[in-house]
């Protein structure tokens, strides 16, 4: 937990909304209801994911499984399995969330749609662009029946998410099935809550958003997902120091503060984080250096322009040296 003067010194500094209320809680894991509708996960594995980019491979898909099966465990609990569930995977995020291991390990029956959208132009940390292509998409039509949709996936923009929700409802309507609910499980932002909820809203099919840890701020480049902390990428662009708070409850944000770093991207590059990548067509084996490289620039570029703010404290000097040490190891470097 955080001590009271950074905790303090955080909150003084950062425009945080906590207006949350405990909904649901087990061992381990707690859900919290802001609405209806907004929901935030939160759970050991969840803040690990959240707070240590250096957390890849086979340590970061067991804590996802983990933290899978307790979602999947509430998600029972709410009666949902009682309905037609329908998956969409977003290749090649999806997997990566676990739910599909989670559903099949608890022997839920479900139908799976397969998507793999794809940026015409370099996407890493410039999401802002919409264009987007289907480079697979399995199967062609869909079994007839009234479904909800769960969809593990990172929200940022919500751009993505429209271009295959689109296509999602398009097979429905040839194949005699119908959407009543999408759930969303994952890193969510603002931004995309705001979007997909008009979306939804305007074909009468109701969301429900279940986000790890908070309901992130998306920064200006529409991909880094903060807790807290100044836009990287909006500094960069015109040398302005935004600072960026989530939506979160209090005593996940206290939770957390003394191991996230100010300003990193929690979901990070999700796809670079698994230990193998399917797209469609074939798995692929993923370099972890690949993330722990870019995490590391980042890191050292957020150190540069926040290591002078009024609310920069030792602690966070500690969480940097820590984090850093462990992407140099994975890097090879000593």
């Amino acid at each position: 937990m955080a001590s009271d003067g950074l905790k303090n010194k955080v909150f003084r500094s950062f425009d945080f909304s906590t207006s949350f209320s405990g909904y649901y809680s087990s061992a381990g894991f707690k859900v919290y209801a802001h609405s209806k509708k907004i929901f935030v996960l939160d759970s050991q594995e969840g803040r690990e994911i959240a707070c240590y980019p250096q957390v890849l491979g086979e340590k970061f898909e067991t804590l996802n499984y983990k933290l899978a099966k307790m979602f999947v465990e509430f998600l029972d609990s709410e009666g949902l399995f009682s309905e037609k569930i329908l998956m969409q995977h977003v290749l090649r995020a999806s997997l990566g969330y676990k739910v599909y291991d989670a559903l099949k390990d608890k022997g839920i029956e479900f139908v799976n749609s397969w998507s793999r959208p794809l940026y015409k132009y370099v996407s890493f940390r410039k999401h802002v662009q919409r264009e987007l292509t289907m480079t697979y998409d399995d199967p062609p039509a869909l079994p007839s029946g009234e479904y909800i949709v769960l969809k593990p996936d990172t929200e940022a923009t919500g751009n993505t998410s429209l271009f295959v929700l689109d296509n999602l409802f398009k097979k429905c309507s040839s194949s005699s099935c119908k959407i009543k609910k999408v759930i969303f499980y994952g890193f969510i932002s603002d931004r995309a809550v705001k979007v997909l909820e008009e979306y939804l809203r305007e074909r009468g099919v109701e969301g429900v958003y279940y986000a790890i840890e908070d309901i992130t701020p998306l920064a200006e480049n529409g991909y880094d997902m903060p807790l807290y902390g100044l836009d990287e990428s909006r500094y960069e662009k015109d040398g302005v120091k935004s600072k960026l708070a989530a939506l979160v409850p209090e005593e996940v944000l206290d939770k957390m503060i003394d191991c996230y770093y100010p300003g990193m991207d929690q979901p990070g590059d999700w796809s670079e984080r698994q230990v193998r990548l399917f797209d469609g067509k074939e798995w692929k084996n993923v370099d972890p250096k690949v993330h722990a490289q870019r995490s590391l620039n980042v890191l050292e570029k957020l150190r540069e322009i926040s290591k002078d703010q009024e609310w920069y404290d030792a602690v966070h000097e500690t969480i940097y040296n820590k984090i850093k040490e462990d992407l140099l190891k994975i890097l090879g470097v000593t």
